[in-house]
């Protein structure tokens, strides 16, 4: 069984295609493009709830590598965190 149900869903599906197209099939983290099973999408703020998480502004495109060295970390309290990716947020 998953650990995030809510991760399994057709609407799940639809949503990280989506975000996946809106960032060109690019990771945010390191710019890689990705494809096929490398293509993950990440949650910027980690999971609250079900309402909160799954938005597009809280969602980003990252390769496998990128994604899984984050896990569940704040972006900010990552070492590789650049404070100019979120300037004007």
């Amino acid at each position: 069984m998953s650990r995030r149900p809510d991760l399994t869903t057709t609407a799940w599906k639809k949503l990280r295609l989506h975000v996946l197209d809106r960032d060109g099939w690019q990771c945010t983290y390191c710019g890689k493009g990705i494809e096929g099973f490398d293509a993950t999408v990440d949650h910027i703020m980690p999971f609250v709830s079900e309402e909160e998480s799954n938005h597009m502004h809280n969602l980003i495109s990252a390769c496998r590598s990128c994604n899984s060295t984050r896990q569940d970390r704040i972006l900010t309290r990552m070492p590789w965190f650049n404070k100019r990716w979120i300037t004007g947020l």
